[in-house]
């Protein structure tokens, strides 16, 4: 009896390493090699740094980025202006105007940094399962029990540029700045917000080219709104263990939300509406056209007014998600409300597709 129970223990003691979930963060090691020959004022050719770049999960982010060759090279030359001692003097010019050089200043501040970010990754693998389990436990927060799942199949690396995080067909790319300093200020909370996008369940349609764009603007104010409310509480202006450029977020969110979302509805209220006319950057008009901006303005005000239990029981849903922001901007007196004409353009395309549409869930 003895022996059937230890077999028993240690097949579900091999189930449990083959699902654990890892992180990897072997291009970060990779660099701080590069940036120790740096510092000894050797310099980075390019056939090494072509090498470095080819590692999986740089391509796949840089590919999302859209990047040309002479984007990257010139972040190889940015490299040897931040690291090479010979080059202070221009280092410390760049940095006067942080505008004008911004990749300069972002490189530096993993310059800066260094030391931390190391022992932040070496404790991050020697704590990987605590990570997982915080970072999932944000992401339910937003999600119906029935969802309280994990993802781990997903592939989660840490590549050591720029200031992100990235999904794409099941590979969760953090940068090594984005990671380190959202885990200092709030641990697991970025990843939480990442997982919640891979286990919030959709309502998927096939939408006519008239419909797309309307469809498309809702998809992504309800995607990343729903996310937002799980980590841009936590990034604020008072958020001091963040950059300065990491912070505030929740602020200029609600401050141009509102701008937006009164774009949105001031475009769709327009009389003879030609819908073959819309874009997504016509109604969303600013620099991110991800949703975030309307969407965590929305959001906000749904939680503000008592009915976020509602969007995470309607998590799936962004026809509902308009209605509850509509019901909760009339408790609102400060909050923007929707035309009767922008209602009706949604109840219309509610109407249209709903009956249509399938729950999309991820499966592991």
């Amino acid at each position: 009896m003895k022996k059937i129970f230890l077999a028993i223990a240690i097949i579900l003691l091999n189930f449990t390493f083959l699902k654990a979930q890892t992180i990897d963060d072997s291009a970060c090691w990779k660099y701080f090699e590069i940036t120790k020959n740096l510092k000894k004022n050797l310099p980075l050719e390019k056939k090494a740094w072509n090498a470095f770049l080819s590692d999986r999960a740089i391509q796949v982010y840089l590919k999302d980025q859209g990047v040309d060759s002479a984007y990257i090279e010139r972040y190889r030359q940015i490299m040897e202006i931040v690291y090479m001692p010979k080059n202070d003097r221009i280092l410390k010019q760049q940095l006067k105007d942080q505008n004008k050089y911004w990749w300069t200043y972002i490189v530096n501040e993993y310059k800066n940094h260094e030391d931390e970010m190391k022992k932040y990754l070496i404790d991050l693998q020697k704590n990987t399962d605590s990570y997982f389990e915080t970072a999932y436990s944000f992401a339910y927060g937003m999600l119906p029990k029935t969802y309280h799942k994990q993802a781990p199949d997903y592939k989660v690396s840490i590549i050591p540029i720029h200031n992100d995080a990235h999904i794409e067909n099941e590979w969760m790319v953090f940068t090594l700045m984005a990671a380190y300093f959202s885990d200092l200020n709030k641990y697991g909370v970025l990843a939480g917000h990442e997982f919640h996008h891979v286990l919030r369940p959709r309502l998927v349609f096939e939408a006519e080219d008239h419909d797309k764009v309307i469809i498309s603007l809702l998809h992504r104010i309800l995607n990343e709104g729903t996310a937002d409310l799980i980590d841009k509480r936590y990034e604020g202006e008072d958020a001091s263990n963040l950059l300065e450029f990491q912070r505030g977020y929740p602020e200029s969110f609600i401050e141009e939300g509102e701008k937006i979302i009164r774009n949105i509805d001031s475009i769709l209220s327009i009389d003879d509406l030609d819908f073959s006319k819309l874009t997504i950057n016509k109604l969303i008009d600013t620099w991110n056209t991800s949703g975030h901006i309307p969407g965590y303005y929305m959001a906000s005000v749904i939680e503000k007014n008592g009915l976020k239990n509602e969007v995470i029981n309607h998590i799936e849903d962004p026809f509902e998600f308009v209605y509850l922001y509509d019901k909760a901007s009339k408790r609102d007196k400060e909050a923007y409300k929707l035309s009767e004409k922008t209602l009706a353009i949604i109840h219309d395309v509610d109407i249209k597709y709903r009956n249509k549409g399938q729950i999309y869930l991820y499966r592991n």
